[in-house]
């Protein structure tokens, strides 16, 4: 595909689809110097996961003091293609973050879908580096139809014996709803039995983006190139999405963080944390770089 097809029946057909060259060279580089500064200055949100053989970075709401995030949060066509793929002339902006798997990490991030706001919301994972199919994000296609709201394995075990990636997911996921957590299905073992489920994902290059349901059970392998992986997220919402009634530990981690997100447990996603994306209806349909 390219960043002027229209891919929005395949999103919501398939809860993700691969769109080629949405972002220019501008883009990225500016995302590239934003993460640089961002590692150079991390935020409260900030988590290096070593392995042992490589490690896993990542940052959150970084564009409200990281000016190349900001811009391009504010300016890139993103949002744009949110509205799009939403089908909704409005859209908020509910988080940016990145990540980064230096060469030779080896643990999986697990299979998992992102269930703390409910209602309209995707991802746009823009690819910062060439990164083969091997060590790309994938997807389960049209598991966003499944209805469930499911945990990953480690959600329902003792805590203390989570891997790395498995409690980064529980921190902000509702950890503390264990307890209710005949409420949630759990992830399938999908690595046991790949050929059993519709597994998709892609070669990309620099500028690739995935639009994704974050209904959509998703997961990735490390990062056995010889060199980083680096990949910038913005996340989407429109007026109908609200907070999940587990969503707890996210709304404490904003509090604690000190940031005035305004969030309650059902309530929709407003204030200046979450800044609103106007589109004349007409104008969605196109996305240019």
């Amino acid at each position: 595909m390219t960043g002027t097809t229209d891919f929005a029946k395949d999103y919501a057909k398939d809860g993700v689809v691969c769109i080629r060259q949405a972002f220019s060279d501008e883009w990225i580089t500016l995302a590239r110097q934003g993460i640089k500064k961002n590692i150079a200055r991390p935020s409260t949100f900030f988590r290096r996961l070593d392995d042992g053989q490589g490690a896993f970075l990542s940052d959150c709401w970084s564009r409200r003091y990281i000016p190349e995030l900001t811009r391009f949060c504010m300016e890139s066509p993103a949002a744009r293609i949110a509205a799009h793929g939403l089908a909704s002339s409005r859209v908020r902006l509910a988080q940016d973050t990145w990540f980064v798997k230096e060469p030779g990490t080896a643990q999986r991030t697990p299979w998992h879908h992102d269930t703390v706001i409910q209602g309209p919301f995707c991802s746009i994972w823009v690819a910062l580096d060439a990164t083969p199919r091997a060590a790309a994000l994938e997807f389960i296609r049209g598991s966003h139809t499944w209805g469930k709201i499911l945990m990953p394995k480690s959600f329902f075990e003792d805590p203390a014996l989570r891997s790395a990636a498995d409690a980064y997911y529980a921190e902000f996921h509702g950890d503390r709803a264990r307890a209710d957590a005949v409420k949630f299905g759990q992830v399938p073992d999908i690595e046991a039995d790949r050929d059993a489920y519709d597994i998709v994902g892609w070669d990309m290059e620099a500028g690739d983006c995935l639009l994704f349901d974050a209904r959509t059970v998703h997961g990735a392998p490390g990062n056995q190139t010889p060199y980083p992986v680096r990949r910038f997220i913005t996340r989407w919402v429109t007026d109908d999405a609200y907070v999940a009634p587990h969503a707890r530990d996210l709304i404490a981690a904003l509090e604690q963080s000190g940031l005035n997100a305004d969030l309650r447990l059902g309530g929709p996603i407003r204030g200046t944390l979450f800044p609103e994306f106007h589109f004349e209806p007409d104008t969605t349909s196109s996305v240019a770089n």
